[in-house]
């Protein structure tokens, strides 16, 4: 029951980003990560001194994986005004498949046998979203190109707080990265013209939502899932990620995912649960 709330819950991101529409999506993403890093912080204020224990050469890692947070935000969030959430959502969630060429190539990490046939398949899916969209005409592509972003951005801040979230106390990591995110992704608003105080007041309201709801409520419960819930099956279900978060927009927004994005959503889903899907050994 846990795990299922967790996927709802962070399922909601997508659909709360449409709803902010048409504010720009640099602000929306600066204002989600920004009222998110407030809730980590004030949620994990007891353990912020631990924050110290982090080594002076390490800190410039907890910036790097900060503005890789707020890359992965700014641009996926794009990502939504181009493409379907049905595509935009599977193809952000191939950010496995990069951590583990980054791993790789940065960590020396082992890349199986296994992880590269599911690279393979979900490369194949996202031909298939690729050529749907290139039939289809319009900016669907740069949606894809951004939602790509997005997840290797989002691999890369794993890759590089690896080490440092097993270091200190998850809460006051969170809310750190998340203020770094926020301050990046508002510059950027600036040097773009992105007012973020002259927009519609649902807005604003959104990016609370998908801040109280995903960022906060799902990616906490989702931490603690992982600790008494199998991670092969943690894992398992974040891919109904997509799934879920297409059906609220198609329910609330009338968003009907095009066959296209269905079909090679699910090809991509199907390679990422096959190579990056363990089952934990008893």
């Amino acid at each position: 029951m846990l795990l299922a709330i967790a996927i709802v819950a962070i399922s909601t991101g997508a659909p709360f980003a449409r709803w902010a529409a048409p504010a720009p999506p640099i602000t929306i993403a600066a204002l989600r990560v920004a009222m998110a890093a407030v809730l980590l912080l004030a949620a994990g204020w007891r353990e912020l001194p631990a924050l110290r224990a982090i080594p002076r050469r390490d800190r410039p890692f907890v910036v790097l994986s900060g503005l890789l947070l707020g890359i992965h935000f700014g641009s996926w969030i794009a990502s939504l005004a181009f493409t379907s959430t049905a595509a935009s959502v599977a193809l952000v969630c191939t950010n496995p498949i990069f951590a583990a060429l980054f791993g790789r190539v940065f960590l020396g990490d082992r890349v199986a046998g296994r992880e590269i046939v599911g690279i393979t398949i979900a490369a194949g899916g996202c031909a298939v979203l690729a050529g749907g969209d290139w039939q289809a005409g319009g900016d669907a592509l740069i949606g894809d190109g951004l939602a790509l972003i997005g997840a290797a951005s989002a691999a890369g801040y794993l890759v590089v707080g690896r080490r440092l979230r097993e270091a200190v106390p998850l809460l006051p990591y969170l809310g750190v990265v998340n203020a770094i995110a926020a301050i990046g992704l508002l510059a950027a608003a600036l040097v773009l013209g992105a007012d973020v105080t002259a927009l519609p007041a649902h807005a604003y309201v959104a990016s609370a939502g998908a801040a109280v709801v995903a960022s906060f409520v799902g990616h906490s419960l989702l931490n603690r899932a992982v600790r008494i819930t199998p991670t092969h099956l943690v894992a398992l279900a974040i891919l109904g990620e997509p799934i879920v978060s297409s059906l609220i927009t198609w329910a609330v927004f009338g968003e009907q995912p095009p066959s296209h994005a269905v079909l090679g959503g699910a090809i991509v889903l199907a390679g990422i649960a096959l190579g990056f899907v363990r089952r934990t050994r008893r």
